[in-house]
């Protein structure tokens, strides 16, 4: 027989295969032991891994205080916001009470082009090639009812103006050459009637081109009602390339121009106004530019306040020349002025002061006189000073029930010992601190009572604590940190840094690949070798129980060749 079969007690009467699994289960033991060894590490990792990430939090609040963002917080009030506001503006701000008096607001520089951008118009030209910059439908317009037919491709203006003055429309159309614009009234004298522009059923928009519709109507000297052009027919356009705009100081030639010294280049065949005043804006030049279509002009203003002007020049493009910007008219800004307390008067090239009080910036709104207050922001300092004990309360608390009764930590020295140093800093002298040297003497206590399962938690009597920091703010403090870095948020950040910090004890034991995994993966190694051994010594019963059967399949065999002769010796 081979060695492979077994009967599985039929001849023996054992049943081998219960048996083998009786005694496999056994011999699992240690591997069960292993296991549950395994998934206390496990529960070990997540909770120190969880302790440390409540000993961070608690880490971080030590350090806010450290970096003053506790202690260094201000409220500032105005008496009249509508004169002015103010808010810290830096880490020491004077505190205390002062009338601010503000004499003059700050105002910016603006430059305005001396002229008009666009030529004066050819009247006697088709409207198409008049020098108008926008395109003028063919259709009909109306004036007091009256219906007018226009065609730029044939008709001028000097056209459109007798075709006007030649009908019943009781009105006088008339082109000024110096304003560039075109002017109509009432040819009655003292007719003081509305002159009605435009018709439902009208198709062009010559009226609105000639910027009439919508225009102021008045009683000119003549007694009769009058409406002008708003502005210059020849206005520049500022979407069409430089090159096409009939400007009326000749063409704009390319290169550099510049503002402020900061050189900007201008391209005539691929610009247009618009795209040079982007450019403009968007430099280091320190101004806003802008295209004024109502006055043709290019207006620019200083971006900074004060009475500096804004300085131009031409460079290698003639661009400030033509829009004449060179020869701008500059309304020159203001300085502000104000005062301190009745002092001297002093001045600022912007409505947002910072030297008026130290570490505090004002911003004027109006001319008059309020008083700002800068104070600690003692309902700010007391709830970071709650939060903080609060996560000292947490960190004791999470400690104690880790290491406490059925805790999973229970037993582990290390952890003991970082509740050990918690409690023990917290009401610890600090000789760095001055006249205050424990937290007791600012009102930080254990509380009236003690709960046994809960364990110490620390308490803020807040009347206490603001005697203290109304009397010694530096004081109160230097007792959490100092220059000798003896503080209670001092002392615990060294101490919670080398414990839950990035390197720190504790990511040793619980990070990837720490301690507590190095302990696992050792005993899965254990396991696995374990785990080939019972293989063997499973393969091995089951190769001797299977021998077994065989041996006992021979002996039966044996046996009933024997009874049979035997049986035959009885006949003799």
């Amino acid at each position: 027989m081979g060695g492979g079969f077994s009967a599985g007690g039929l001849i023996t009467g054992i049943d081998s295969g219960n048996l083998i699994r009786q005694l496999m289960q056994l011999e699992r033991q240690p591997i069960v032991r292993i296991q549950g060894q395994i998934k206390e590490l496990e529960a070990k990792k997540d909770a120190i891994s969880g302790l440390a990430s409540t000993l961070q939090t608690l880490r971080a609040q030590a350090q806010d205080i450290q970096f003053g963002t506790t202690f260094g917080q201000f409220q500032t009030a105005s008496t009249d916001e509508d004169i002015l506001t103010a808010k810290t503006s830096g880490s020491n701000p004077t505190t205390g009470s002062f009338s601010i008096e503000v004499v003059t607001l700050a105002t910016a520089t603006v430059a305005t082009s001396s002229a008009t951008l666009g030529a004066a118009i050819n009247t006697a030209a088709t409207l198409n090639a008049s020098g108008i910059s926008t395109n003028i439908d063919t259709g009909t317009f109306s004036i007091n009812g009256v219906q007018f037919n226009v065609d730029p491709t044939t008709d001028s203006l000097d056209g459109i103006i007798a075709s006007i003055n030649g009908s019943g429309a009781g009105v006088t159309a008339i082109y000024v050459g110096g304003s560039d614009t075109l002017t109509i009234e009432n040819t009655a004298p003292g007719n003081t009637s509305i002159i009605n522009f435009g018709a439902t059923d009208d198709t062009s928009n010559i009226l609105d081109v000639l910027n009439l519709e919508g225009a102021t109507q008045f009683t000119n000297g003549s007694g009769s009602t009058e409406v002008a052009s708003s502005h210059n027919l020849g206005a520049a356009n500022g979407l069409d390339t430089l090159n096409t705009v009939n400007f009326s100081g000749g063409a704009v030639t390319g290169g550099t121009i510049i503002i402020n010294g900061v050189s900007i280049v201008v391209d005539p065949a691929n610009e247009s106004i618009n795209d040079v005043l982007g450019t403009i804006n968007a430099s280091d030049a320190g101004v806003t530019a802008s295209l004024d279509a109502a006055t043709d002009t290019i207006r620019v203003v200083s971006d900074t306040q004060g009475s500096r002007t804004i300085s131009f020049a031409a460079g290698t493009s003639n661009f400030l020349d033509v829009t004449n910007l060179t020869s701008a008219t500059q309304a020159a800004g203001t300085d502000t002025q104000f005062r301190v307390d009745g002092g001297a008067l002093q001045t600022s090239n912007s409505n947002t002061v910072t030297t008026a009080i130290s570490d505090v910036s004002l911003n004027l709104v109006s001319v008059g006189t309020a008083t700002v207050t800068i104070s600690d922001n003692e309902t700010a300092i007391i709830a970071d000073v709650r939060e903080f004990l609060d996560a000292y309360n947490k960190a004791l608390s999470e400690l104690r029930s880790l290491t406490r009764d059925k805790g999973v930590l229970r037993g582990d020295g290390s952890i003991r010992s970082i509740e050990t140093k918690l409690q023990s800093t917290i009401f610890q002298s600090v000789a760095g601190a001055g006249a205050l040297t424990t937290l007791v003497a600012i009102g930080v206590t254990s509380g009236d009572g003690f709960n046994a399962s809960a364990g110490t938690q620390y308490e803020l009597d807040e009347e206490v604590f603001l005697e203290a920091l109304r009397d010694d703010p530096a004081g109160v403090e230097k007792l959490f940190s100092n220059d000798a870095d003896d503080g209670i948020a001092d002392v615990l950040f060294d101490f919670l840094d080398s414990i839950a910090g990035f390197n720190g004890t504790l990511a040793a034991r619980s990070k990837a690949n720490g301690s507590i995994d190095r302990q696992i993966r050792f005993m899965n190694d254990r396991i696995e070798r374990i785990e080939d051994r019972l293989g063997q010594r499973e393969a091995r019963l089951r190769s001797q129980f299977t021998r077994l059967e065989q041996l006992s399949a021979g002996f039966q065999q044996q046996g009933q060749s024997l009874g049979a002769l035997g049986s035959g010796f009885g006949r003799f």
